[in-house]
């Protein structure tokens, strides 16, 4: 039985939406989505999951239902603190923490800030040696122009074509129900701001230094044609963090949960079971 719930955990910024299933098992285990999207990425890995942990899929706080404060820091080190919290108010000690992409760079600040609150670390695809965006990108999204030039984009409806590109997805992988589930969080006239000021605040790779510091149980998993982030990330995390199990999915890209959640689904749980057995 997969029985899910879905609640709102109060940080000190703003209501952080949590989507949960699995509410009848113990063993927790938390999903962090990337940029641009929410917990409903999640959804086939997280049903899956379900059958044997308890899944927390939260919202990072300016994306999905979670709540867009306009004057707060939306760079990975502050939404890392707000995830410790949620972690802490869960009240389930530690959790096996998943995290994709701007997620998973998340999830490594997390277990260099507070290791203790992880049983272990999935991450995929994840960001964090690489250097963050280009100076007059965040100079302009500081001055507050990015903001209009977003708006305007989101104003156009976003064709199927434009959302299979973006995704590195097949175009008969966007039907009309994933298409009006996926753009969705794009229709919140909030997320504009949201996605200008994460710009504004990005501080990718300010961690690299500290890569090798993370002593959590980690897997690392990447798809080998992954336009998003290069090769060299994955070869950088190898090389650098201590102890890693590794995964290369041949002929995937970079949103692994739509192209392979049943590959990815059993790579999370096989590791969590080598984890804690």
């Amino acid at each position: 039985m997969n029985l899910t719930a879905a609640w709102k955990v109060p940080v000190e910024e703003g209501d952080i939406h949590i989507q949960a299933y699995g509410m009848n098992h113990d063993v927790p285990v938390m999903l962090l989505h990337g940029t641009a999207t929410y917990h409903y990425c999640w959804r086939s890995v997280a049903a899956q999951l379900a059958s044997q942990y308890r899944v927390y899929c939260p919202d990072l706080l300016g994306y999905g239902v979670s709540d867009k404060p306009r004057t707060v820091l939306y760079s990975k080190q502050a939404q890392a603190k707000r995830i410790q919290a949620v972690i802490e108010a869960l009240d389930c000690e530690a959790v096996h923490l998943v995290g994709h992409s701007m997620g998973g760079e998340i999830a490594a600040h997390i277990a260099l800030q507070s290791p203790h609150l992880l049983r272990s670390l999935t991450l995929v695809a994840p960001d964090g040696f690489r250097r963050g965006v280009a100076s007059p990108v965040k100079w302009a999204a500081r001055k507050g122009w990015m903001d209009g030039i977003f708006r305007g984009a989101m104003n156009r409806k976003m064709k199927p074509t434009t959302l299979a590109r973006m995704l590195s997805l097949p175009l008969e992988h966007i039907t009309p129900e994933f298409m009006d589930r996926w753009t969705k969080p794009y229709q919140d006239p909030n997320t504009p701001f949201v996605i200008a000021k994460t710009l504004a605040d990005d501080d990718t790779g300010i961690i690299a230094h500290r890569i090798s510091e993370i002593h959590v149980p980690t897997l690392l998993i990447y798809g080998t044609i992954d336009k998003m982030i290069p090769m060299q990330v994955f070869r950088q995390y190898e090389q650098t963090v201590p102890n890693l199990c590794t995964e290369l999915y041949d002929d995937s890209g970079h949103v692994l949960m739509e192209e392979c959640p049943d590959r990815l689904a059993a790579s999370i749980q096989s590791f969590i079971v080598r984890c804690c057995p």
